[in-house]
């Protein structure tokens, strides 16, 4: 991780996504649309310049994936529920293809551990979807898919991180609890109260988590390249 410190791209980008992403804050608490259109339109946009211009090996799926993450991004802004589905539809594709990235880069896979792991994320965050099955809608089934596939992100993470060493498990693993923290917070505003504050925290925490999981996804690289 030192390695990337010293990288003059790595601070400079990371700096520019944190801006954006703080920018975001008070933008989104205050709702002024215009400017979380164009702050949320960059934010992932800098994520991928930022991954090309340290990333060795360039992985086409990660670009692919923090393409359809900048998509959902946008989309879900809007208050249209065509444009919400197309948005959900679009943050799974980017989870499938996490999912894919992480199996790849993880050479000691125990089913059994990850599906232990599975069942620890699944249950509380099934749980906490039913709830808010009426205010879904049409949107329910597939916010039933992204849970399944949240779990399955969180097997693997736990899995990683008990059968091999690396910091880099570390930074997925965040990544992850992260993920299961929006979920919490999505629902809570749905179902028991709506908490302006907590509209740019999930800003906040989505935005942590593509960036440790980029971390993550470097790192795995890098120990690639090692070996």
């Amino acid at each position: 991780m030192k390695e990337y410190l010293l990288n003059r791209y790595f601070k400079i980008g990371s700096s520019v996504f944190t801006l954006v992403v703080f920018l975001l804050i008070p933008v989104v608490f205050f709702e002024f649309k215009t400017i979380e259109y164009i702050l949320k339109s960059i934010s992932i946009p800098i994520l991928m310049i930022l991954y090309i211009a340290t990333s060795k090996r360039k992985d086409k799926f990660y670009l692919i994936a923090l393409l359809c993450a900048a998509i959902s991004n946008i989309l879900f802004i809007s208050t249209n529920s065509d444009l919400l589905n197309y948005g959900l539809i679009a943050f799974l594709i980017y989870r499938i293809i996490t999912i894919f990235l992480v199996v790849k880069a993880s050479p000691k896979l125990s089913f059994f551990t990850v599906g232990i792991g599975s069942v620890f994320f699944l249950f509380p965050l099934l749980y906490f979807i039913v709830l808010t099955q009426t205010s879904l809608g049409q949107s329910f089934f597939v916010a039933i898919v992204n849970v399944i596939l949240v779990s399955i992100l969180g097997g693997l993470s736990l899995s990683n991180y008990l059968m091999e060493e690396g910091f880099k498990h570390t930074w997925l693993l965040i990544s992850t609890f992260l993920y299961t923290i929006i979920v919490f917070l999505f629902v809570i505003q749905k179902y028991y109260i709506f908490i302006p504050i907590f509209q740019p925290i999930r800003v906040l925490v989505l935005m942590s988590a593509h960036y440790f999981f980029y971390l993550y996804i470097l790192m795995s690289e890098r120990q690639i390249d090692k070996l």
